[in-house]
C-alpha cells in the first residue's frame, strides 16, 4: 500500500507540472532588475554612457571653473576667486571624479557665478588690466556653458530612454547620471540669464564677445 500511495503522488506530481507548463506563465520581474519598465536595461551600456557624460560634466565644470577665477580675480573678488579655484584639481580627474566632487563643484560653479552677476551689475567699467585678466576667463566660460548644456540634453535623453520606472539597482548603478540629468537644467538656466548681461558688460569694455555669443547660442537663445 505503501509503494501504491508513493506512486499515486509522483503520478499526480507529474501532471501537475505538464498542466504548468502548458500555461503560457508571464515572465515575473527578477529582484534587482526592477520590473517590465527596465528589465530589458542593458547595464553595462548605461554605466559606460554615465562614464561619458561625468567626463564632460567634469570638463565643462572645469572650464567654468578656470573662468569665473579669472573674471573674481578681474572684479576684485580674491576670496571668491581662491572658492572658485577649489574643485579645479578634482575635476581635472575627468570621469573619476566621485559623485560627490562632481556635485560640490557644481553646486561652487552656481555660486560664483552669483557673485560675478553682482558684482558686474555693480561695477560698468574695469580698468586696463583688470580688462585683459576678464578677457581671458571669456574663452573657457564659452566652452564651459556650451559643455553644461550639450551634457545636460544627452544625459536627458539617456534617462528618458530608461523607462519612467527605473529599480532601485539602476538608480544606485548610475546614481551620477540621474544627478547630471536632475541638475544641469537649472543650472543651464541661470547661465543663460548670466550670459546675456555678461556679453553687455564685456562689449562697454571692449572685450571680445564672440565666446560669449557662441555660448549663448549653445543654449537656445
Amino acid at each position: 500500500s505503501t509503494i501504491f500511495f508513493t506512486l499515486t503522488i509522483l503520478f499526480s506530481l507529474s501532471l501537475g507540472t505538464k498542466s504548468v507548463e502548458a500555461i503560457d506563465v508571464p515572465k515575473l520581474p527578477i529582484p534587482g532588475l526592477g520590473g517590465g519598465s527596465d528589465g530589458d536595461v542593458d547595464i553595462d551600456a548605461l554605466t559606460g554612457k554615465q562614464s561619458e557624460l561625468v567626463k564632460s560634466m567634469a570638463k565643462a565644470l572645469l572650464n567654468l571653473s578656470k573662468a569665473q577665477t579669472k573674471f573674481l580675480e578681474a572684479l576684485g573678488e580674491k576670496e571668491a576667486a581662491i572658492a572658485a579655484s577649489m574643485y579645479i584639481s578634482a575635476l581635472e580627474k575627468g570621469e573619476a571624479i566621485g559623485k560627490d566632487d562632481l556635485e560640490k563643484a557644481l553646486v561652487q560653479s552656481r555660486e560664483s557665478q552669483k557673485i560675478i552677476d553682482k558684482k558686474i551689475a555693480e561695477q560698468k567699467v574695469l580698468e586696463a588690466e583688470a580688462k585683459i585678466t576678464f578677457a581671458k576667463g571669456v574663452p573657457p566660460y564659452g566652452k564651459g556653458v556650451a559643455g553644461l548644456a550639450f551634457t545636460g540634453l544627452k544625459a536627458k535623453e539617456t534617462v528618458d530612454s530608461i523607462g519612467s520606472n527605473p529599480s532601485p539597482m539602476i538608480i544606485t548603478k548610475v546614481g551620477s547620471l540621474f544627478f547630471i540629468a536632475k541638475e544641469t537644467p537649472g543650472a543651464i538656466s541661470m547661465f543663460a540669464n548670466s550670459t546675456g548681461t555678461m556679453m553687455d558688460f564685456a562689449t562697454m569694455n571692449k572685450i571680445d564677445t564672440k565666446p560669449l555669443e557662441e555660448a549663448k547660442s549653445s543654449l537656445g537663445d
